[in-house]
């Protein structure tokens, strides 16, 4: 079965709506899209990726809510935001955000 969500689509889409840097979107893009193929919906599978983009580009880590509810949005993904269905609910700690 192929991959419903591409890394590189992904990076495309960080470095045209987040002005990200190469390097730092394309680790993020393939950290989202995996988690994502393996049907892992929430945030810890996918924030601290997006966090160190963010940071990266020296934006605030607080951005990471927005940007990924808008990369949620412009691929029709459907994150779970309660905290009960995340393996690791104490995530945010972890990377102090």
């Amino acid at each position: 079965m192929a991959d419903k969500y591409r890394a590189a689509e992904v990076t495309a889409w960080l470095r045209e709506h987040e002005q990200a840097d190469a390097a730092p979107a394309r680790r993020a893009g393939r950290a989202v899209a995996g988690a994502w193929n393996r049907q892992e919906f929430y945030a810890s599978a996918t924030f601290p990726a997006l966090v160190t983009l963010l940071r990266a580009g020296g934006q605030p880590t607080s951005d990471v809510d927005r940007l990924t509810g808008r990369l949620a949005r412009a691929f029709g993904v459907h994150l779970r935001d309660v905290p009960a269905w995340d393996p690791r609910p104490d995530w945010r700690k972890e990377i102090g955000a």
